[in-house]
């Protein structure tokens, strides 16, 4: 025991509550998949009052002399041109969008809780234009890290601890903020897979190391030892992680590690840590996979509630497992479920595919929307007044009336009754619901290859016939499940009522 206590007592200081908005994102690196993709997902995990919509922002070139107002009322110059990008917006929130430009960059995050200290901002400082500014400006992961962090050594972070994980198809980044104007980002390793919870998951930092290390002006080490959290003397090495992470939970104390990175992990590089291990070192940043990955291991994993591990929440085959005691990766505030497929030996138009769950994985299925094609389904989004992405702009902090409304027409609504009527009989619903969304997953992904052979030869010769190809088909499968999910609930209605 002697030997476990200095770590030991660092998770002592790790036992807050963790917010509801509580998300998961894995990347892989693109030497660790089938087909060389970055592979990137993400669950979107926010409870209270929601709506989410899916939009296409087309490119705009902006005139001179433009800013862009940030929330909380600070302006920085706007570029000539943003580049077209679609946005999974969260109606009314700060930190819940999720974004992908026609580059294939792609921006999602994860409330981290930092050690408090007062923040040093400018004008307020910034956080819900972060991530859209990094995908109206960047054309790579990179790119958009230093786009992010230059905004972050002017304005500061107005928040208490968050990363931001930015893929594209060469390469992930994950940008951990403490808050204010401190922050670290390092590069996902190409042969390496991360999980990533709500706990700040970089380690050791290199800091001569620019290929895979950025860092703010003030840089976080130095940081850290003017607040009396690190001590150069001590001879231990610098750990970001264990020095800035306020979140966890008695589990993470009792366990020595963030439950969902520890099961991330063991699906898929297929080793355990033990608890001993866990509470001796913690996790590392990022294990290598035991296979090479497809898009459905990592849908697996965003479906999961710790299936035929000591945690599992199903082994009594009652109530729903997404309400368990036990904080699963798939859980009841899963919002919605992406994984981007980021491939940069294909035209851009063909090689990013987002595939999406506009609901909660375990019960919903992930459709292919590719970055080529020029709008998306009106199903797929609502405000009250006319339905643009313009208004969705001008009212995503002041909804009009009746924009929470029920909706019986609207993807959001049309995903959550299926989620909310099989949640009244769970085990005896899922099966069906599981064997139904297999076929299709099944057969999206068996026809990909000759979808994608016929979209580049139509790259080739006929660019604007390939936009509308990609159109068509990314649209039929959006309503294709849309129509699926009114006939399961249907049949589930009259399982359920029975």
């Amino acid at each position: 025991m002697k030997k476990l206590f200095p770590f030991f007592t660092i998770l002592i200081l790790l036992t807050a509550t963790l917010p509801s908005k509580a998300c998961y994102t894995i990347a892989a690196g693109k030497k660790t998949t089938v087909d060389g993709s970055v592979l990137f997902g993400h669950n979107e995990d926010d409870g209270g009052q929601r709506l989410f919509n899916f939009w296409r922002v087309p490119r705009i070139n902006h005139e001179p002399g433009e800013v862009v107002h940030l929330k909380n009322g600070g302006t920085t110059p706007q570029v000539p041109v943003t580049w077209a990008y679609r946005w999974i917006e969260s109606v009314n929130q700060v930190f819940s969008d999720y974004y992908i430009n026609e580059w294939g960059v792609a921006v999602a995050s994860n409330a981290c809780p930092a050690v408090k200290d007062k923040l040093d901002l400018t004008d307020g400082g910034i956080g819900f234009m972060l991530r859209r500014i990094i995908a109206q400006r960047a054309k790579t992961a990179r790119e958009g890290v230093e786009i992010a962090g230059k905004l972050l050594d002017h304005f500061g972070y107005a928040a208490y601890g968050r990363t931001l994980s930015i893929a594209d198809p060469n390469e992930t980044w994950l940008l951990a903020m403490i808050g204010g104007k401190h922050w670290v980002a390092e590069r996902v390793p190409d042969d390496k897979v991360v999980l990533q919870a709500n706990i700040f998951i970089i380690r050791e930092v290199n800091f001569n190391d620019h290929q895979n290390f950025i860092t703010s002006k003030d840089n976080v080490r130095d940081y850290a030892v003017r607040r009396g959290l690190y001590d150069p003397k001590s001879g231990k090495p610098f750990d970001f992680a264990y020095t800035f992470n306020r979140g966890g939970s008695r589990k993470f104390l009792d366990r020595g590690y963030d439950t969902r990175q520890w099961r991330g992990q063991q699906l898929l590089s297929g080793k355990t840590t033990t608890v001993a291990e866990g509470r001796r070192h913690g996790l590392p940043f990022a294990v290598t996979p035991n296979r090479k990955l497809t898009i459905s291991d990592l849908t697996a994993v965003l479906r999961d509630h710790y299936e035929g591990t000591p945690y599992d929440v199903t082994r009594d085959k009652k109530g729903n497992p997404n309400n368990a005691g036990e904080r699963t990766i798939c859980t009841k505030t899963t919002q919605h479920s992406t994984v981007a497929q980021l491939r940069s030996e294909l035209p851009r138009e063909i090689g990013n595919v987002l595939w999406l769950s506009f609901g909660r994985p375990d019960v919903n299925t992930y459709v292919p929307f590719y970055l080529g094609a020029s709008d998306i389904p009106s199903s797929y989004h609502f405000v009250p007044e006319k339905i643009t992405w313009e208004n969705s702009f001008k009212y995503h902090f002041n909804p009009l009336p009746g924009t929470f409304a029920y909706q019986p027409d609207r993807a959001y609504w049309i995903f959550n009754d299926l989620e909310n009527l099989m949640g009244l009989n769970y085990y005896g619903t899922i099966g069906e619901i599981r064997r139904t969304w297999g076929q299709q997953e099944k057969d999206a992904f068996g026809y990909q290859p000759a979808l994608e052979s016929a979209a580049y030869d139509l790259f080739k010769t006929n660019k604007p016939l390939l936009i509308r190809f990609l159109t068509d088909y990314s649209n039929s499968r959006a309503q294709k499940a849309l129509r699926t999910t009114v006939k399961l609930t249907r049949n589930i209605k009259g399982e359920v009522y029975q």
